[in-house]
């Protein structure tokens, strides 16, 4: 078995070179960049901390479905509070995500599998506060909802077919790019606890123009209308601001 061929359909790739950072990407990043070393830098503006939290992950596109692989998250945050309402965060984090599966009985002609993806993960997260927010005459400045997107780079990845690890050429795309959705609450003054989804808007694998099925594949059409394997990730993570 080499590669992706241990989970019948998918087409070992061949020195896979993933894709360059996209253009607009770059264009975000500059403008963060540039936001952070223009804007005055107050005591009041600016803060930073600790991310520590678990992730619950799975792979849309391999034919399999459920949040069933386990894993952590951990890293570090910067931020400025643009107005009383916004502000924005850049993280550094390393992540674990993949997908587990096991249910063969229920999903006959696929095999007992696990993908281990570890990433280091660069987003770039809008907060807005709701403390203009009242419900039942009760504020809700305690409560965020954030937006953004996320850049991750392949650091490790491990595959598993029958309980044997699947030793082969790398298939998996070095660089994946994710969408954010979430809420933070405030816990105390200086720790919040926060939820999101994090779900791929790349493909983790060679991407195709066409459907693909066969067996443990079942490839999926995301944002750009490509098919091909994505990550989708629910993280709840602790901030905690220094």
């Amino acid at each position: 078995m080499k590669g992706l061929k241990g989970l019948k359909g998918v087409k070992e790739v061949k020195g896979v070179k993933g894709f360059e950072m996209p253009n607009g990407f770059k264009g975000v990043l500059c403008f963060v960049l540039v936001l952070f070393f223009s804007v005055n830098l107050s005591a009041q503006e600016f803060f930073g901390g600790l991310i520590l939290g678990g992730t619950t992950s799975q792979v849309g596109g391999d034919n399999r479905s459920g949040y069933n692989k386990i894993g952590m998250v951990g890293g570090a945050f910067a931020g400025l509070n643009l107005t009383e309402d916004f502000d924005i965060q850049m993280e550094l984090k390393y992540i674990q995500k993949g997908s587990l599966s096991n249910d063969v009985e229920n999903r006959p002609g696929t095999d007992p599998f696990l993908i281990k993806l570890d990433y280091i993960d660069l987003p770039i997260v809008f907060a807005y506060n709701l403390n203009k927010v009242n419900v039942n005459n009760i504020n809700l400045r305690w409560l965020k909802i954030e937006f953004g997107l996320s850049f991750d780079v392949l650091v490790n990845s491990r595959q598993e077919l029958q309980g044997v690890e699947v030793l082969a050429s790398n298939p998996w795309r070095r660089f994946v790019v994710n969408t954010i959705v979430g809420v933070r609450v405030d816990a105390t003054e200086n720790i919040e606890i926060g939820l999101r989804a994090v779900d791929a808007m790349t493909s983790i694998c060679r991407s195709s123009k066409y459907p693909y099925y066969n067996g443990n594949v079942n490839y999926t059409r995301r944002l750009f209308g490509r098919y091909g394997m994505f990550n989708d990730v629910l993280q709840l993570s602790v901030f905690w601001k220094i």
